[in-house]
């Protein structure tokens, strides 16, 4: 019997094994939803002044970087008039924390054991999605506005920018491929922080997919502006694949260069 049932638990298809999982670990995905569903209803469309808690020091790390003076307005955010530049509620960076909490709890806290490590695992996920997104939106700031002008003679040919490659559409693959790719290297520093290191490129890839695109389309807010939303989907796709591609890239010659070095060892041994 005790054979019959291993055989049968090994037979199980793996969709059958979320169920223990959730079961053990719900109120931590309970709470990792709910902190992400109260910054994004509360949080998602509020003026300046209901954001200085992530405005602020996004604008501080932007200044301590660059030493470019921003001036604080209640409504529309931290100003620098000479560059006329504004970091603005809709560049605070919220939506890569909500992606990285819910990426770093879901991905991780069924991995904890015991139950005290899991409950440290879903304050740290909290604390270290709000540091990254300071520190990742500060650079994602200063590459907006240092990279139009560091950009080749030739792409500053107002036919371009009248043409397909925009300022807007140059911001975007900008903010996609700094937070994109801050993304991953959250996750697999994690996975070392938690001592249980995952290698794969899925999680990510997943909940940024997920609540960047994904809940837009579900709850018909793209309908608002299906066409620019489309636009923005193909731009996130471009950006994507080619980060992807660069990573895949990335780690086959690591892995080559670590054969090499190991045979080359062997060899002098």
């Amino acid at each position: 019997m005790p054979e019959v049932r291993m055989m049968a638990e090994t037979s199980m298809p793996g969709s059958f094994k979320i169920f223990p999982i959730l079961r053990q670990n719900w109120p931590y995905y309970l709470t990792g939803t709910a902190v992400i569903i109260i910054i994004k209803v509360f949080y998602g469309h509020a003026a300046a002044s209901r954001l200085t808690w992530i405005l602020t020091p996004t604008a501080w790390w932007v200044r301590t970087l660059s030493r470019i003076p921003f001036e604080y307005d209640p409504i529309a955010g931290y100003v620098n008039y000479p560059l006329r530049f504004i970091i603005a509620p809709s560049c605070s960076g919220v939506q890569f924390m909500m992606i990285a909490i819910a990426m770093l709890i879901f991905s991780y806290v069924h991995r904890m054991d015991p139950k005290k490590k899991k409950i440290s695992w879903t304050l740290f996920s909290f604390g270290i999605s709000y540091l990254s997104t300071v520190f990742v939106n500060g650079f994602r700031i200063l590459l907006s506005i240092y990279l139009p002008a560091s950009l080749p003679v030739w792409l500053h040919n107002p036919r371009l920018y009248e043409g397909w490659l925009t300022r807007g559409r140059l911001h975007t693959m900008t903010g996609v491929a700094v937070y994109f790719t801050s993304l991953f290297i959250l996750y697999h520093g994690a996975g070392h922080i938690s001592g249980k290191p995952f290698p794969t490129w899925s999680p990510p890839l997943f909940w940024y997919v997920f609540l960047v695109l994904g809940l837009p389309f579900l709850n018909s807010a793209y309908k608002n502006n299906g066409p620019r939303f489309l636009e923005y989907a193909a731009l996130l796709a471009a950006v994507c694949t080619v980060i992807l591609f660069l990573f895949f890239l990335a780690g086959r010659m690591r892995r080559h260069f670590m054969k090499r070095h190991g045979n080359t060892a062997v060899d002098k041994n």
